[in-house]
């Protein structure tokens, strides 16, 4: 394992160059095939799949793949595995389509298992040119989707014409095709065009050296079935017939459905993939079930096609600690919680039969507030650009306190900061405002004008102030942070509601810039020009729009402001930061402007943080061996999919 200090400077540069003169090696690129598989006869396939093709009911394997130089081979994990058996996770329903979803993800280009840069996934690789402004991407030949159509660029074409640039999925072009001009900041967006069925261009007016980065976390899936989509869309179909056919799959509008069928398209199981398994039932079922996608490209070191485990059953669950129970009686095969859940499951472990991992995480905190920098309301939005008021509710909480109850006193009582073992740590910061003292709370709450009547405080026109916290309804824990907030904002006078709501309404509220506060999501990532969107306004999306607001949506011109309000001068200068690393040519220079991103965050502490950060335990069954341990779990290495799931295998299937 890579660590996690030495992610970034892998990650920046060496994708496609060699250090601060990205031109070096550029030409070369990177191209991956392999060299272990000199025919399709060197493939084996799993006897699930065997049985089918002996009945008639599939193709023969040779059918199915790639051309033997284009198969991905991935390296041996701990051994190789056996094919066979059946996953049993937990599944919160359609509104939670992520845990899934990131175990099964298959991007263009993911990042490498050790954190070193990123590497061609259903890609097979790529050329830059000497000023990184056009990128050549070549894909696999004779890949295919699930139900047995060539995978081929015109399917990237159409995702970028129909479903990209056309915005049908309710988010705005990511940030990834944009280039910016170094002398004037201008974003100009890039063109995509094809060269031939497995060959394509991304050209952009100005140098995009993190190309390729951006494009493994903003657009890890720039391709669509276009024979499938072209059946569906009103576009190609007409609105009369595509709305019957939203109907047919419970959606009273084409916004919603268009929505689940090409961003949440992978647990609709008429819609092809390129994933190792896919649905088999409607996503509503309570138990949905996953089969292995017999058109796989994938294979291990012997040639044994990819997954190895047969299917993956998602049951429906209700809560937490069902999830919980079920893992303790050595049902779930593998689940995921956090540090809240330790001692439980370590009592439990031989009778659950499983072990306990713990994957690093990189947020800033693990328990933090966000208040809404452009709340609708104006008086609230003029207080929570208020550093005065931030300050007062970072230092009228009981860290010690509050981390003893939370995460066993494993989580530092600390501000929200950079840890120290990551790049861009800055000292100091985690002690920033983090000194429990009710009387500096009350001083600083006096100074802004709120009045205090002995039971709590107004606003200064005299009306109420009530400060709201959102949160997930199926989150860890949910609640019992939010109402600890909850008893020391009141003890300093300031009403204080929790409110809790499934995920689909949380992201909606976020998008809707109608929420006041929240305890959801937050800042955090391997390093801020990796992952900028929640620490840099420059996406609007729910999991950055959480301290933001609307800056988001600004940036990407697709907004305006709710109210008569100016954007503040640290956020322009964010903006002004985030163009100098788009257009930087060279690491010296990226990664100064990401330090005063960084200063920025730490200089008005938007984000407030109670505890600090705990690893991320993942329960996993002793019958399943492949599950690495002591991973970085980061949402840009997509958490527990970073690991390679469809290498998990069972053992003893035999028996």
């Amino acid at each position: 394992m890579t660590p996690p200090a030495l992610l970034v400077a892998a990650a920046l540069g060496l994708t496609a160059c060699g250090g601060d003169n990205p031109g070096e090696a550029a030409e070369a690129g990177e191209v991956n095939t392999n060299e272990s598989i000199e025919s399709l006869e060197d493939v084996n396939e799993a006897p699930t799949l065997t049985e089918l093709v002996s009945a008639g009911e599939l193709p023969e394997l040779a059918e199915r793949l790639p051309v033997a130089e284009d198969i991905m081979v991935e390296p041996v994990l701990e051994q190789i595995g056996e094919h066979g058996g059946t996953w049993n996770m937990p599944w919160n329903g359609i509104d939670s389509p992520w845990g899934i979803g990131k175990i099964t993800e298959e991007a263009l280009f993911r990042f490498a298992a050790d954190g070193d840069g990123v590497e061609p996934n259903v890609a097979k690789g790529y050329e830059v040119n000497d000023d990184y402004t056009e990128f050549t991407i070549f894909l696999r030949e004779g890949m295919k989707w699930s139900d047995g159509e060539p995978f081929t660029a015109r399917d990237v074409i159409f995702w970028w014409e129909h479903v990209m640039k056309p915005e049908i999925f309710q988010r705005g072009v990511y940030d990834a095709f944009y280039s910016t001009d170094p002398e004037t900041g201008e974003r100009a967006q890039a063109v995509i065009e094809q060269v031939d069925d497995h060959t394509f261009t991304v050209s952009f007016e100005h140098p995009r050296v993190l190309f390729l980065e951006r494009l493994a976390i903003d657009a890890k899936w720039m391709f669509a079935p276009a024979h499938y989509l072209e059946n569906i869309l009103d576009e190609f179909v007409g609105e009369e017939e595509a709305m019957r056919i939203a109907s047919e799959h419970g959606f009273a509008d084409l916004e919603g459905w268009y929505e689940h069928i090409t961003y949440y398209f992978w647990i609709w199981p008429d819609r092809p993939s390129l994933r190792a398994w896919v649905a088999t039932e409607e996503p509503r079922s309570n138990n949905v079930t996953w089969e292995r996608n017999p058109y796989y490209w994938k294979t291990d070191a012997e040639g044994n096609q990819l997954p190895y485990i047969d299917q993956v059953v998602l049951e429906s669950v209700q809560d937490d600690s069902h999830v919980l129970l079920e893992t303790m009686s050595g049902h779930f095969d593998i689940s995921q919680f956090g540090f809240g859940n330790f001692t439980e499951l370590a009592e439990n472990q031989e009778q659950g039969d499983y072990r306990i991992l713990q994957w690093e995480g990189v947020n800033w905190a693990s328990d933090s507030l966000m208040l809404n920098q452009t709340v609708q309301d104006d008086q609230l939005r003029e207080l929570f650009q208020d550093a005065r008021f931030r300050e007062a509710l970072s230092v009228a909480v009981d860290r010690e306190e509050l981390s003893e109850i939370l995460t066993l006193g494993l989580g530092a009582p600390q501000q929200a900061s950079i840890n120290q073992a990551l790049p861009f740590h800055q000292e100091g910061w985690a002690e920033q405002w983090a000194e429990y003292d009710v009387e500096r709370a009350g001083e600083l709450l006096d100074e802004l004008g709120l009045e205090y009547d002995g039971d709590y405080r107004t606003l200064p026109d005299g009306s109420e102030l009530r400060l709201e916290i959102l949160q997930e309804s199926d989150d860890a824990q949910a609640g019992d942070f939010e109402e600890l907030l909850q008893h020391y904002f009141e003890a300093v006078g300031i009403r204080t509601d929790v409110r809790l709501v499934d995920r689909g309404t949380l992201d909606q509220t976020l998008l809707d810039n109608e929420h006041v506060a929240t305890t959801a999501f937050g800042p955090g990532g391997i390093s801020p020009y990796l992952r900028p969107d929640t620490v840099v306004p420059v996406r609007d999306i729910a999991a950055g729009n959480t301290w933001f607001g609307e800056f988001g949506c600004m940036y990407e011109q697709v907004c305006e402001p709710s109210g008569d309000y100016e954007v503040p001068e640290a956020i322009e200068q964010m903006w002004d930061l985030w163009a100098e690393v788009s257009s930087a040519t060279d690491t010296e220079a990226i990664e100064d402007a990401a330090e005063q991103i960084v200063k920025l965050h730490q200089d008005n502490q938007w984000v407030l943080g109670y505890t600090g950060p705990v690893p991320m335990l993942i329960a996993v069954s002793n019958d399943i061996v492949n599950v690495p341990d002591g991973v970085t779990f980061a949402d840009e290495f997509r958490d527990l999919g970073h690991g390679r799931p469809a290498q998990f295998s069972f053992v003893g299937l035999e028996d």
